[in-house]
């Protein structure tokens, strides 16, 4: 068995996979709400909270893949990192305290990982590819199941919801100053890339998107399709329908402070790139490392 752990700016998680005939089966998984963006100072280093915080996560992680049968263990980083000042210290660190030694994914990398990871899963031909992290958003344009463009723009849920919300869920001016910004972001893209009439997403905020549209309409729990207009009358119901965040607390709890932003730039992008459908693969990053690296099986082929 594979162990694969996603050190994530919002969250860290540990998945255990099998593979048999070169197909991968998921096993198990754990999730932790580390937040490990929100330790990270003015000078942009991650504080000694804070790497404490991913050592403690690991070390319980560690004692479970201990009562397994994983054989190989893959110990990732994004944002998380990579953007991080004290990255060297914090990696060895980790790899002192844990005995973990922790690849850091480039935007690049990490956006093309998702998309082995949805290609595998999902029927993906052309149109563009969106992971909303914690601290970063990555984009991959493709066309015939080939990936033409990657692009990583340091902007996620979590970073917006740190840099711009004030208490637990966005105020209608804190959401515009959110939209502004996200859009003079998004206008550091080559536009040449656009349109995109299908976006594909990946990740755990497009996945709570799509729970949340889900209720919102009682569609099946197993739906992975909605349409930009659906996310937008859902985002209107958190400011005019009292049942709008106690949906959140509802089908996402864990989200309730980053899953408004998230859904934000997610609006934003759809807007943007003129999409029409958001289809959302329950494969990305994780899945998308493991079938590269153990596999073989990129970009399509």
């Amino acid at each position: 068995m594979y162990a694969v752990i996603d050190i994530g700016s919002n969250t860290i998680r540990l998945s255990v996979y099998a593979i048999q005939d070169g197909q991968i089966k998921p096993m198990f998984s754990r999730k932790n709400t580390a937040g490990l963006i929100s330790y990270v100072d003015q000078n942009g280093c991650m504080t000694e909270r804070g790497i404490q915080k991913a050592i403690s996560v690991l070390s319980g992680f560690q004692k479970i893949i201990e009562n397994t049968k994983v054989e190989h263990i893959f110990v990732l980083a994004t944002a998380s990192l990579r953007n991080v000042q004290n990255r060297d210290e914090i990696l060895t660190l980790l790899r002192e305290k844990t005995g973990f030694e922790v690849t850091v994914l480039s935007g690049e990398e990490e956006g093309v990982c998702g998309f082995v990871g949805a290609a595998y899963h999902i029927n993906v031909d052309s149109g563009l590819l969106v992971d909303i992290g914690g601290g970063s958003t990555e984009f991959v344009f493709y066309q015939n199941r080939k990936i033409s463009k990657t692009y990583s723009i340091p902007m996620g849920s979590l970073s917006l919801y740190a840099n711009f919300v004030s208490g637990l869920t966005p105020t209608k001016d804190e959401y515009k100053k959110m939209k502004k910004y996200i859009k003079e972001q998004l206008q550091t893209l080559d536009q040449g890339a656009a349109p995109a009439p299908i976006l594909c997403g990946v990740g755990g905020t497009t996945r709570a998107a799509c729970k949340l549209v889900n209720d919102f309409y009682g569609e099946p729990l197993t739906n992975r399709k909605f349409q930009p207009d659906q996310l937008k009358k859902v985002m209107k119901s958190f400011y005019h329908d009292k049942d709008g965040v106690q949906r959140i607390l509802r089908v996402v709890p864990d989200r309730i402070h980053t899953i408004i932003p998230g859904m934000i730039i997610l609006r934003t992008i759809t807007s943007c790139f003129n999409s029409q459908d958001i289809i959302i693969s329950e494969y990305g990053v994780r899945e998308g490392y493991l079938i590269k690296t153990v596999i073989g099986w990129e970009n399509g082929s």
